[in-house]
């Protein structure tokens, strides 16, 4: 590789050659017009980059799935199962996260085992999860790139520092405790996502910090002509974060930090403090470590007023909680530099990284024992199919003793029946109070909820199609093929016109003889639907707990 870096002028310094790195300017008068000249040329330049990155196909991909989730809002009605659906979107993504909710850490406030995206939102929160699966967007994304191992160990410091921070936050009883992770998590986004995408780039940057012993941001700015903050920044601009996260991501002048007059001042401090902490710990030989942890609480003592031991004891508790994260997730971490690095860290001061909470069992061992199912893509039936229907009943008996949401219940209800049959949609039809109609609300699949919208079918005493025999009758069916010669005639023409599957099953939800409510799940392409024995039964039990929960939300 021919090492490049522009200078000033444009031109390009090749191998052997110095990279030109321009003084500041002299103050002739027009401080304000270079001020704004600059910003100029900034903003040029990280147009320029993000153009570039946007013509990788990966990026749209990770941009769009990540400004997605930024997109739903905490009080927006039915957040849960929009975030469930966009996170069912991805296996991958949905068994990374059902492993981390089900690690050491997480188990025991979930109480018990969850083996579905909606419950952990129920048991862990809206913003944990959100978190979660942005965090983890992140990490699947880079763990194929040319620098693979790189990338993990960037990663898994990101991911440290965002718990340490979340750690400094719960112990100075704030209560944004998410926002400190996700900040201080998202703190260095345009270094990490540099490596990926600007490979070449970032050798050049180091080579920069080496030669002419400068900051890591002069060198960027050199080489990129934007410093990997502004790149950062203007990354996450664009997937939408909020502006109290772009403003944490700027990092606080040199010196002590003042003690923050506003949340979004305090989140920086703690980003940046937390990314410090961790900077030592990565980062130096152990004989400095200590003095840099001392040097970092006194330099931040007005904004994060913890002392030297404290740090090190939330630190501690972090390196824990990270290496039980890459056990979850499969990173890996004791296999690259970082991972030995903390686990010995861990070691020195007296925790072995990775330490399981008594009564717990590594997520491998869930696995093993079919407690956690591997799904496979959206259409696609896991290979255990039963286990997966096991464990969501387990999940809605937990529920179903605690104080509960109807439409938490029955969105479990769905999204096991999704993730465990391979369904292309699952969609719940209830009753109207007010009429003899039933009517699509809400599901998991693609387009789930405006497909909701075309279901709106009579309840007749004397039904003609098998969606009004099977409300009328109590009775479930399986219709292989809408165009089977025995059963065309009985498929309903509004069915035809607005949903475009060939197979689907019913099971009517009966209240004394009457129905309340509807299960509808379809695939794609006649004879696609197989059910065996036993996950007929298991599908039949997920039925009753429905009709049990309505009965027990009156």
């Amino acid at each position: 590789m021919k090492n490049q870096i522009e200078d000033s002028g444009g031109r390009h310094a090749r191998d052997g050659d110095a990279p030109a790195i321009a003084p500041p300017p002299a103050d002739d008068g027009g401080a304000l017009r270079h001020e704004a000249a600059h910003q100029t040329s900034r903003n040029g330049a990280l147009d320029f980059l993000l153009r570039r990155m946007r013509h990788r196909r990966d990026f749209p991909a990770l941009s769009e799935s990540v400004a997605a989730i930024n997109r739903i809002a905490t009080d927006e009605a039915e957040t849960i199962g929009t975030l469930s659906n966009l996170i069912l979107r991805d296996f991958s993504l949905t068994n990374k996260l059902l492993r981390l909710v089900n690690s050491a850490h997480y188990r025991p406030a979930a109480g018990g085992q969850v083996s579905t995206v909606s419950r952990a939102v129920i048991v862990l929160g809206f913003d944990t999860v959100r978190d979660m699966a942005i965090t983890m967007l992140l990490f699947e994304h880079l763990q194929n790139g040319p620098q693979a191992r790189q990338l993990r160990e960037a990663f898994l410091h990101t991911y440290l520092a965002g718990l340490f921070a979340r750690g400094l936050a719960a112990r100075l009883r704030t209560h944004d405790l998410e926002q400190a992770f996700i900040c201080a998590t998202f703190h260095n986004l345009g270094r990490l996502l540099s490596q990926f995408y600007f490979a070449e780039e970032s050798e050049d940057i180091r080579l920069a910090m080496k030669q002419f012993d400068c900051s890591e941001d002069v060198a960027a700015q050199r080489v990129l002509g934007v410093s990997f903050e502004d790149l950062g920044i203007g990354i996450a601009r664009s997937w939408g974060f909020p502006a109290l996260i772009l403003d944490s991501m700027r990092r606080p002048p040199e010196g002590a930090v003042r003690k923050p007059a506003t949340a979004a001042e305090r989140l920086r401090a703690l980003s940046a403090c937390a990314n410090a902490c961790c900077d030592a710990i990565t980062r130096l030989v152990p004989a400095e470590q200590d003095q840099a942890l001392q040097a970092i609480a006194g330099r931040f003592a007005d904004a994060v007023p913890l002392d030297a031991d404290t740090v090190r004891e939330l630190m501690q508790a972090a390196v824990g909680e990270a290496e039980s994260f890459a056990q979850a997730i499969r990173l890996g971490a004791g296999e690259t530099g970082l991972g030995r690095q903390l686990a010995a860290w861990a070691a020195r001061n007296g925790q072995p990284a990775g330490a399981q909470a008594p009564g717990t069992l590594p997520a491998s061992a869930l696995l093993e024992q079919g407690l956690i199912g591997e799904s496979g893509p959206a259409g696609q039936k896991p290979a255990d199919a039963q286990a997966v229907l096991s464990s969501g009943i387990q999940d809605i008996s937990n529920t179903l003793v605690e104080d509960f949401k109807l439409n938490d219940v029955l969105r479990i209800i769905l999204e096991t029946m999704y993730r465990a049959m391979g369904f292309k949609h699952v969609l719940l039809c209830i009753r109207d109070a007010h009429g003899n109609t039933m009517s699509g609300r809400f599901g998991f699949g693609p387009g789930a909820a405006e497909l909701a919208k075309n279901i709106r079918f009579g309840l007749s005493a004397q039904p003609d199609d098998v969606f009004g025999v099977a409300a009328a009758k109590g009775v479930d069916i399986l219709i292989s093929d809408i165009d089977d010669p025995g059963i065309a005639a009985r498929v309903p023409a509004w069915y035809r016109k607005s949903m475009p599957s060939h197979t689907f099953v019913l099971f009517p939800l009966m209240i004394n003889n009457r129905a309340v409510a509807l299960i509808y799940a379809d695939k794609d392409n006649a004879g696609e639907i197989e059910i065996g024995g036993q996950e007929l039964a298991l599908l039949r039990t997920l039925r009753n707990q429905a009709v049990l929960a309505i009965r027990q939300a009156g």
